[in-house]
């Protein structure tokens, strides 16, 4: 069965209480309609201006849901795969002064136009080939709430350039129907999203929902062209190193029936570590995303 779940069906924030826009069932295709990063609100280069003079922290990233899936339980995984992303028209990227970054003028944006779909009309008259990917994908925690802004062990704003055609993301669940949201589709981003923004755009991704029953890890993982890789979020980038690199050794010791120090050398000889997102010191944690190939294992 294939539900849609339309663009005015969005929310915030993840959390027990949010009510489902959506039912499914395990082996079920969604359609999810994404807003882009403001919510609609960056029409043109000129609207950043009064973006930025009411831009509430708890209400960006909006993402479509979330949708209660059929037997999911408390310790199973779900697992998203990401048929297709497609963009809308145009997108586009801001620069606000503050951040990982002091001295630079703002807020400044340009509109990005998308042609035939695939190539990118970016600043300086450059154009290069679209990279779509999704930015915000969780299910809601046990207790409490993580915005649509903000990283979390189950998912959410991870920022991780995988979540892109052809992924299955793998997403703990912590509460009955898991309550599965995405969006924050980006048509392009640079690792480390260093501008707090990349190519923000309105999309409509095609999933595919399935459950793995009492099959849970800690923190979401991700497979996609033969890589396997472990993502964490961290107030710093060691810590969240340090994190990612954890859990892709317990994906190795699974996977490859390793002890986890020939996991931990592993990592390191043929492994990499990648920045999803730092773009606040000291205020949104940082994420990352530690990743190894294993072709078809």
């Amino acid at each position: 069965m294939m539900v849609r779940v339309r663009r005015d069906q969005y929310t915030y924030r993840f959390a027990p209480d949010v009510p489902p826009v959506a039912r499914v069932r395990p082996g079920d295709t969604v359609v999810f309609e994404t807003h882009d990063a403001s919510t609609g609100r960056i029409r043109v280069a000129d609207d950043v201006h009064a973006y930025m003079r009411v831009r509430d922290p708890r209400r960006v990233n909006p993402a479509a849901g979330p949708v209660w899936v059929e037997g999911a339980r408390p310790g199973d995984e779900l697992v998203v795969t990401i048929e297709a992303i497609r963009l809308a028209e145009q997108g586009y990227v801001r620069a606000t002064p503050g951040g990982l970054l002091a001295g630079l003028a703002g807020p400044v944006a340009a509109i990005v136009p998308v042609e035939d779909g695939a190539t990118l009309a970016l600043p300086g008259g450059l154009r290069l080939p679209a990279r779509p990917m999704v930015g915000v994908i969780g299910t809601a925690p046990a207790g409490g709430e993580v915005l649509t802004a903000v990283p979390g062990p189950q998912g959410s704003n991870l920022d991780c350039n995988l979540v892109r055609a052809g992924a299955r993301v793998h997403l703990p669940v912590h509460v009955e129907g898991a309550l599965l949201a995405l969006g924050d589709v980006h048509a392009s981003m640079g690792d480390a999203e260093v501008s707090g923004t990349v190519v923000e755009i309105n999309a409509e991704v095609t999933a595919r929902v399935d459950l793995l029953p009492g099959a849970a890890h800690a923190r979401l993982w991700i497979e996609v062209d033969g890589l396997v890789a472990a993502t964490a979020s961290a107030p710093t980038l060691e810590a969240a190193v340090s994190l990612a690199t954890d859990g892709l050794m317990t994906l190795l010791v699974e996977r490859l029936g390793v002890t986890r120090t020939e996991a931990f050398m592993l990592v390191s000889a043929y492994g990499d570590v990648r920045i999803g997102q730092a773009c606040d010191p000291g205020g949104l944690d940082a994420t990352v995303y530690a990743c190894f190939p294993l072709g078809d294992r």
